[in-house]
């Protein structure tokens, strides 16, 4: 048998797949697992140990080419796909238009998520009120007869890549004990979404007081967030600003060796939560019981719940402008100042 999956782009998103992505192959023990990704997120799941072979798709022309290079791109991958004669496909996307490629490549059982009819679908699972992503991603598994019970997300680390990050990034600074901070995120070969960040003059503000109390600051992210992190490490010379100069392989391992990780809603967020580091995860328009790290010990800051307006994320889209951000500013640097402390008070106390 021969299993599809389409998860196109978002490292984050992916990264909340993996726990139906490892479901799909223990239950299948005997099928080949297949998967169609977007040379964006590469890097995320080439090392996936569940995946037997990997198709990658142009998602730059996919999300932003023109008619004929949509087109042309959805053609390229049906054929190839169409070659391998797939029994079972299932669309991780919300976008029912990537239903057309399992249409296409003449997959016989078509799994996605219904949204106004079943567009190209034999099996449609229903997408109903709030719930984590995590679940919906393994509720499309159930036509399968098949139930997750283990959620944890996955991002295996090289132990040599991890040794020469430490090399590289951790020893020239000592840096055996720190907190990381990722103040950007939010960006994806699809879209930027600056209205899930928590914004730089407040991470500014948070990071002075950490610097204060003797801590060291390590900054993350992406080259998209360059100007973000610039800002805080001018107001800021003692953080240390890796922002842009990573891998994301290499961002892991160091986030892995992190006391803990303060972040907005954001893809490195669950590539902590994958490498087991704790995260104090900063919320505005995105309810959290979507998004939020399930593990254990992380905590999820959002002070939406009395704001007629929030949630506004709504169908994975975002409003186009919002004037007040009152789900942020009602956040203040000093309350998740107070939260790293006492977090790293109570880890300092589990180590005796």
């Amino acid at each position: 048998m021969k299993i599809l999956i389409i998860k196109v782009a978002a490292i984050g998103d992916y990264l909340l797949t993996t726990p139906a992505i490892r479901a799909l192959k223990k239950g299948n023990k005997d099928a080949q697992l297949l998967m169609v990704a977007g040379q964006s997120i590469e890097t995320a799941v080439e090392k996936n140990p569940y995946l037997d072979r990997i198709y990658l798709v142009d998602d730059r022309k996919i999300f932003h080419g023109n008619f004929f290079q949509r087109v042309g791109e959805v053609l390229r991958i049906s054929a190839v796909l169409r070659a391998e004669r797939i029994d079972v496909g299932l669309n991780f996307h919300r976008d029912w238009r990537f239903n057309i490629i399992l249409y296409l490549a003449s997959v016989k059982r078509r799994i996605g998520f219904l949204r106004k009819r079943r567009y190209f679908l034999t099996d449609a699972v229903k997408v109903e009120g709030i719930k984590h992503h995590v679940f919906h991603y393994c509720d499309l598994l159930k036509p399968l007869g098949i139930v997750c019970l283990d959620f944890k997300l996955e991002f295996p680390i090289d132990p040599k890549l991890a040794a020469a990050v430490s090399e590289r990034f951790l020893d020239p600074h000592r840096l055996s004990d720190f907190v990381a901070v990722a103040p950007g995120g939010a960006v994806n070969v699809k879209e930027e979404m600056a209205i899930r960040r928590w914004g730089s003059e407040r991470f500014s503000q948070l990071v002075h007081l950490l610097l204060q109390h003797g801590l060291k600051v390590v900054l993350l992210g992406s080259a998209d967030d360059w100007k973000i992190a610039r800002v805080i490490k001018e107001q800021n010379p003692g953080c240390i600003d890796y922002t842009g100069i990573t891998s994301l392989k290499e961002a892991a391992a160091i986030i892995q060796k992190a006391r803990v990780l303060i972040c907005n809603d954001s893809g490195l967020m669950h590539l902590a939560e994958a490498v087991g580091t704790r995260v104090i995860a900063i919320f505005g328009p995105t309810h959290p019981d979507e998004k939020r790290p399930l593990s254990a010990g992380n905590i999820a800051v959002w002070k939406g719940e009395k704001l007629i307006c929030s949630p506004c994320y709504h169908n994975g889209k975002f409003p186009v402008h919002c004037t007040h951000l009152s789900c942020f500013s009602r956040i203040r640097p000093e309350e998740i100042f107070n939260l790293v402390m006492d977090f790293l008070v109570q880890s300092e106390g589990s180590r005796l």
